[in-house]
Parts: structure tokens; sequence; C-alpha cells
């Protein structure tokens, strides 16, 4: 029975014959299917950059984070080489990026600048409590432009901003480092947060700098300054006294032909 037995199990194995590559291959290619199918799929539930997910369900801070900003700030937000430490920026300084869409950089050497949000508002809202509670910081100012001097805000401003962002706030070149952004397209919010936090290479202005109530004025020139008032006239496109320069050059060539124009005809 034994040696029967061993003949049978003999000539069922030789019939089946050897097992061929692609079948000894199938657990790996079903593991590979499966974390394809897997990653897919977040890929596809993450909303786009720029993309307006107010009906998609938020997910908490922390989850956020890791997937969006831990790898540069480091899981705990003491900073990595790719990025600076967020223990301690507050809110208003999570606000700020986020909102402009500075933040997430896809690359850490890419440049830093507005663009739509990557986030929607209830994702915002979630990233900004879970990096406010890393540490103390400035908190979000509250922006009321309801009793302000308007005089003394175009003052301020003059002394404190036009350097950076041209006195009429459409920016301009900083020698050496960078350019200063155009103010117009910043919401007031937002403006008011990069005056407390010092965004970049812009200084942070204390209490003692700028209070409150003379932050609220400098925001409301700079309100202003979206949709001036040209009193004198025409406004030449605010490019101020270059403007009335090269229109005194363009008069003067006009006189000077006009002239030689006369001086010729009267010979003739």
């Amino acid at each position: 029975m034994t040696s029967s037995g061993r003949g049978i199990r003999r000539r069922s194995a030789s019939r089946a014959g050897p097992q061929p590559r692609w079948a000894r291959a199938r657990p790996l290619l079903q593991w590979a299917l499966t974390i394809a199918a897997v990653g897919v799929t977040a890929l596809l539930a993450r909303p786009a950059h720029g993309q307006d997910a107010e009906d998609a369900t938020p997910r908490p801070g922390p989850l956020l984070y890791q997937r969006a900003c831990a790898s540069c700030h480091g899981n705990e937000g003491e900073g990595t080489f790719r990025g600076p430490t967020l223990i301690g920026v507050g809110a208003a300084c999570a606000d700020y990026w986020l909102r402009s869409g500075r933040m997430p950089l896809r690359d850490p050497d890419q440049p830093a600048v507005r663009r739509p949000p990557a986030f929607s508002e209830a994702e915002i809202q979630q990233l900004v409590m879970y990096i406010a509670r890393l540490g103390e910081g400035p908190e979000i100012p509250d922006v009321d432009l309801g009793d302000v001097d308007l005089a003394r805000g175009g003052d301020l401003y003059r002394v404190n901003c036009a350097a950076c962002h041209n006195w009429d706030g459409k920016g301009g070149a900083m020698v050496g480092r960078t350019n200063a952004p155009p103010l117009r397209p910043v919401p007031n919010r937002q403006v008011a947060e990069a005056v407390r936090i010092g965004p970049g290479i812009m200084p942070e202005f204390s209490q003692a700098q700028l209070n409150d109530q003379e932050l609220e004025d400098v925001i409301a020139y700079v309100d202003y300054l979206r949709t001036p008032q040209d009193v004198g006239g025409y406004g030449l496109a605010h490019w101020g006294p270059s403007t009335e320069t090269i229109a005194g050059f363009v008069a003067l060539g006009l006189l000077v032909s006009v002239t030689a124009w006369l001086g010729e005809r009267r010979r003739g």
C-alpha cells in the first residue's frame, strides 16, 4: 500500500508539471496591485492645489500637518534643515502663510509667492488651531476699519512701508534680495498679520512701533490705495513723478520739432 501510494503521488506530480513563473509571482503581483490602488485612491481623495473643497469633510489638524508640513517642519514642529520651527509662531503666522497659498511648498527651494490656497477654509482652520497649540505666539488680528484716521494712516505708511512696497502699494525691487510684493491683492486681515509676524525679510512691527489703532489706520490707507481718488485730474497710471517726467520730455520734443519746422518754413 505504501509503495503504490508513492507511485500515485509521483504520477500526479509528474502529470501536473512544474508551475510557471507567473504563478509563483502571483502573491507579489497581488500585493503590488493593492498598494497601487491604495495610492491612487489617496491621490484622488486629496484636494488639488487651489481647489475649493468646502464641501469635503475636513481632516483633523494633526493628520493634515503630518501629510503636508511635517516633512519640512518636523513631526512636532521642531523644524528641520528643510524648514524652520513652527513652535511659537502663533495662529497669525499659520493663517497668513496658508491663506496666501505660500505654504505648503512642493519643493523647499521653490519661491514662496502668493497662490490660491491649497486647503479648504475648514482645513485651514484645523491647521491653524493645531499649529497655534505648538507654542504661544501672535494671535490673528481683529481688523475694524469703522473708526480710522486715513491721513495718519498715510503718514505711517509712507514712513514704514513705502520704501519697500512703493508709495502706491504696487511693490518694488529690493537691491540684492527680492521684490516686495504688491499690496492691492492682499486682504486687510493678511496685511495686519504680515505687520505683526514679519514674513520673509519684512520686519516685524510690535505694539510699541504700531499699536492696534495705528495698524488699522495703515490698513485703511492700504485699502484706499486700491481705488484712490484722483482729485487733481488724470491719475497717469499712478506712476508718480516718472509719468510727469516722461510727459515733460515728450512735450519738450514736440516744442523743439515745431520750432525747427517753423524756422525751416520761414527760410523757405
